[in-house]
């Protein structure tokens, strides 16, 4: 009844009788003395400063690898803790009030004025209402008639 659960071979991704243990041959470390022989690591020691020129390829694209990841850590941190204050409510949008005018006067818009403004942006277009907006929600926004038939 069960026999098709059943298997007498071992799975595949087991190996028979392999050693975990690696073992180092004398060429690993001969690579490892001729990268301090090397223009670049010379220099380096000599002056405290990298020669980006004179660094082998292997090299410039490992920190440039760690650069970028140095470089994106506070970037998610910050987007994240920004979207998450949206999400929570304790953080809003600011729209567009008004312009400034040619002579150098201010004109607030009024509130069709600033729903047009936000309609044409963006991130308007992008993410569609925004739940969280300062001075109207997406409640107060009234759904146009050419958005109902899509």
């Amino acid at each position: 009844m069960f026999k098709r659960f059943i298997s007498t071979k071992p799975p595949p991704f087991h190996k028979q009788g392999g050693s975990t243990v690696r073992i180092q041959s004398p060429e690993h470390k001969l690579k490892s003395t001729r990268a301090k022989e090397s223009p670049f690591v010379q220099e380096l020691v000599l002056t405290g400063r990298p020669n980006w020129e004179k660094a082998p390829p292997q090299l410039k694209q490992r920190y440039k690898g760690i650069f970028l990841v140095l470089l994106s850590v506070p970037i998610i941190f910050i987007t994240s803790f920004e979207m998450y204050q949206r999400l929570e409510g304790q953080s809003t949008k600011k729209i567009q009030q008004g312009e400034k005018l040619p002579t150098g006067e201010n004109r607030d818009f009024d509130e069709m004025e600033k729903y047009k403004v936000e309609k044409e942006s963006v991130m308007y277009k992008l993410f569609g209402k925004d739940f969280f907006l300062d001075g109207f929600t997406s409640k107060t926004m009234k759904v146009d008639k050419n958005e109902k038939g899509k």
